[in-house]
């Protein structure tokens, strides 16, 4: 596991308020917290000017001598915390998708079912649409870092337990296990299908998409629509879930 990623209850604080979009702000606000050991606060630093980077060069590494001399460090300083870019570039994105989580699961509170699946969706449409140079990166490191996809993959599934336990409990009664392996597929398909359009419209600005959702807003609402009618299926009330188990005991 790399230094200060993966480890469960981690994210670091961001005070009160929404967190910045953009994550090299959040990293910069990170690297001033005077509450943090020097080393920590260090590396975020560096880890913040990359992403500031990313987002002039979206998906283009700085080389370590450019890093250093906008940081005002010596050489030694940066491999004391990454043995190379590519090791940076992998905590850099590790870090962004677990900031991402955090501020999908932040939210509190009673809402309706439609205004849950749109809350998580903004959170992710907006931060793609905020750091595309970040989102950019990672496909390109996926194709030759298996722990980095290996992340990925692990906190979709992650989130999939998560909406099938929610789900579940408010059914008031389990999924068999046939139920429970086709809502895994269509969470896991739903899933795929949001991280392609966000790729789609916010890394390679598909004209179509630009045209049909000009804002990060407007496409969350779109792709809520269509998880909302994907879970329909799955996501019944409790009162349907009580009719069920008395059918189930006068049979």
């Amino acid at each position: 596991m790399r230094e200060g990623v993966g480890e469960p209850g981690n994210e670091p604080a961001c005070g009160e308020g929404s967190a910045p979009l953009f994550f090299e702000e959040v990293l910069a606000m990170w690297s001033r917290e005077r509450t943090r050991p020097k080393r920590e606060r260090t590396r975020y630093m560096l880890l913040s000017i990359v992403a500031r980077h990313l987002r002039t060069f979206p998906g283009k590494l700085m080389t370590v001598e450019a890093l250093l001399d906008e940081a005002g460090l010596s050489r030694g300083t940066f491999y004391n915390h990454f043995k190379d870019m590519d090791e940076c570039a992998a905590v850099l994105v590790t870090l962004f998708f677990e900031h991402v989580t955090y501020q999908r699961s932040a939210t509190r509170g009673p809402r309706s079912r439609y205004d849950a699946i749109l809350d998580a969706n903004m959170v992710y449409c907006r931060a793609y649409e905020a750091n595309a140079g970040v989102y950019s990166l990672f496909s390109e490191l996926a194709t030759r870092d298996p722990e980095v996809l290996r992340m990925r993959e692990r906190m979709n599934s992650e989130w999939v337990e998560r909406i099938i336990a929610v789900v579940a409990r408010r059914r008031g009664h389990p999924f068999t296990e046939g139920e429970r392996g086709k809502f895994e597929g269509v969470l896991r398909l739903m899933i795929a299908m949001t991280i392609e359009s966000l790729r789609e419209r916010f890394v390679h600005g598909d004209a179509l998409l630009c045209r049909s959702f000009p804002t990060a807003d407007s496409l969350a609402k779109a792709l809520s629509d269509q998880w909302y009618k994907a879970m329909a299926e799955f996501d019944c009330p409790n009162q349907q879930g009580a009719r069920h188990r008395t059918d189930e005991n006068t049979r």
